[in-house]
């Protein structure tokens, strides 16, 4: 997201970056006040991770793609236990 903000908006990576903790403390915000349930926000992160790896793959970004991916993995428990 610092990315697109700096390239579409012009605006610096420093700036970009305290833009979306603006936003991230915002949504925190918003969830508090409206009780949102966990399992609806899971399924929320889950579509934005899918989507994340989907776009990835259709601009040729394996590292975006791994991020996500593994990001799932971390939110859905995907691989098997390691002791």
């Amino acid at each position: 997201m610092v990315a697109y903000l700096a390239e579409t908006k012009g605006v610096s990576r420093r700036t970009g970056q305290r833009t979306v903790q603006q936003a991230y403390a915002l949504i925190r915000e918003d969830i508090d006040k409206a009780n949102v349930q966990r399992s609806d926000l899971v399924a929320q992160a889950i579509h934005l991770l899918m989507e994340s790896a989907r776009l990835g793959l259709s601009q040729n970004n394996p590292g975006a793609v791994v991020g996500a991916v593994a990001q799932l993995d971390k939110l859905c428990g995907l691989s098997p236990a390691r002791h």
